[in-house]
């Protein structure tokens, strides 16, 4: 199986995760998902990642062809492809691949971040518990694709986790 992650990965999209301060809910920034990866929540901090459950500002990210052209060359040659993000609707993620040609199997699609799965921890724990589901539907060798250098060790680790799985 081939596993993909979304944002900075197969698309840029303009959807920003909004620092508010907690008592006057102000923003105090906005953050792309590659500046997400090194910030560092206060207590004073509430996060918004409504931005990100908008198919509207999905459907107008641009793609990252070099990648994508991956994701097409397996899904053409019947390797599964699978989607894990940090998103939290599932449904319109794989809406978006629907719209690209790309119909990626529902138990393939994961949005670690949508209530239906009970992932639970940091994203990077997220997504290697939807990671591992997917690789007890019976798959042995994992090609994973993700910009966020946290994620790629904590799908590493799974090789430990599951013998004769390899990442």
């Amino acid at each position: 199986v081939v596993i993909f992650d979304l944002d900075d990965t197969l698309v840029i999209s303009d959807a920003k995760i909004r620092v508010l301060d907690s008592k006057t809910g102000d923003e105090i920034k906005a953050l792309t998902p590659a500046e997400f990866n090194t910030f560092e929540k206060k207590p004073k901090h509430v996060l918004s990642f409504d931005d990100f459950d908008n198919p509207t500002i999905l459907a107008q990210a641009k793609i990252i062809h070099s990648i994508f052209r991956q994701l097409k060359k397996f899904y053409k040659s019947n390797i599964p492809v699978s989607i894990v993000t940090a998103r939290s609707n599932q449904e319109m993620v794989r809406n978006f691949f629907l719209t690209k040609g790309i119909d990626i199997h529902e138990d393939l699609c994961i949005a670690v971040n949508d209530p239906k799965y009970p992932y639970t921890g940091a994203i990077e724990e997220r997504k290697q518990q939807a990671m591992l589901e997917i690789i007890d539907k019976g798959f042995q060798y994992v090609v994973f694709f993700d910009d966020h250098a946290g994620n790629l060790r904590e799908a590493k680790k799974i090789e430990k986790l599951r013998k004769g799985v390899k990442i």
